[in-house]
């Protein structure tokens, strides 16, 4: 099967979970960042994240096109001019092409009930990081991570905590009792440490259509690879022709839905023999 582009998640995929949190030692390993970009002369690679833009854009220099906080934004980096691709600078005089799966108006509504709930949340539970997401250009609250992986015990914390975080996601949604403050989206995660609260419903999947619209492929000719390593990266798996899981943490055992699994310390491997069989993909890259 010839692999036309390589689309994949951030954080836990081409980043180690454990250097998630900080945002200044939470960079791709040299050799896979390496790989990336050489790949990236010869077909699109793309990433779909949880994060916001202003967090991955100093980290994906690689990138065609980034699908940011889940979907809800979706930023087209680079632009053909001729027979070249050049980096769209986000400056005054030349802006990203931003495409939003929303209108502006109802997450700007739920950016105020994201901001309030985020504020009693860390004044409530003290131990826990509260992480900010926002489309990039209006600055507004799209989305809010509950996070508490720096804890020593996860399972312990998972086990007590989310029930009592759920329930006062749902009783700060109910005395807003707003049409759009019904749109705010919890996703929760089996293992990993961390809750995701959006200011709208947002999957993977919708964002794996809009990167694949703006690269505007015929799908019954060019065939895509999807890495990822979390539950929500399951419904861009159900649309890839390949889906691989990227193992990076032996506390994580996520329950993904992808045809293949390799572990972080051997994606560089993968991806280089994929670049050298002129990315014809088979099973025995895996060996």
């Amino acid at each position: 099967m010839q692999i036309s582009a390589i689309l994949s998640d951030y954080d836990g995929t081409l980043c180690s979970t454990s250097n998630m949190r900080d945002s200044s030692s939470n960079k791709i390993p040299v050799e896979l960042d390496a790989r990336l970009s050489e790949i990236s002369r010869d077909i699109p690679v793309c990433v779909i994240s949880s994060k916001d833009f202003g967090f991955l854009s100093d980290k994906i220099t690689f990138a065609r096109i980034v699908s940011c906080i889940m979907g809800i934004e979706t930023i087209n980096l680079k632009r053909l001019v001729g027979d070249e691709l050049i980096h769209i600078k986000n400056d005054s005089n030349v802006l990203f092409d931003t495409h939003l799966i929303t209108d502006i108006d109802t997450l700007t509504d739920n950016s105020v009930l994201l901001s309030s709930l985020a504020k009693e949340i860390s004044q409530t539970f003290k131990d826990i990081a509260v992480d900010h997401k926002y489309i990039s250009k209006e600055r507004i609250l799209a989305g809010i991570t509950i996070d508490y992986r720096h804890l020593e015990d996860w399972l312990s914390c998972k086990t007590k905590l989310e029930p009592l975080l759920f329930q006062r996601i749902q009783q700060t949604k109910k005395s807003h009792p707003s049409s759009s403050a019904s749109k705010i989206y919890v996703e929760m995660y089996s293992t990993h440490p961390f809750v995701d609260i959006y200011g709208i419903k947002c999957d993977k999947g919708s964002a794996f259509d809009s990167v694949l619209k703006i690269l505007d492929m015929d799908r019954s000719k060019n065939k895509v690879m999807y890495l990822g390593d979390s539950e929500n990266d399951n419904a861009a798996f159900a649309k890839a022709d390949v889906s691989i899981g990227v193992h990076s943490d032996r506390r994580l055992h996520p329950r993904l839905d992808c045809q293949y699994i390799v572990e972080f310390d051997r994606l560089a491997l993968f991806l280089k023999r994929l670049s050298h069989e002129n990315f014809e993909f088979s099973d025995n890259l895996f060996y």
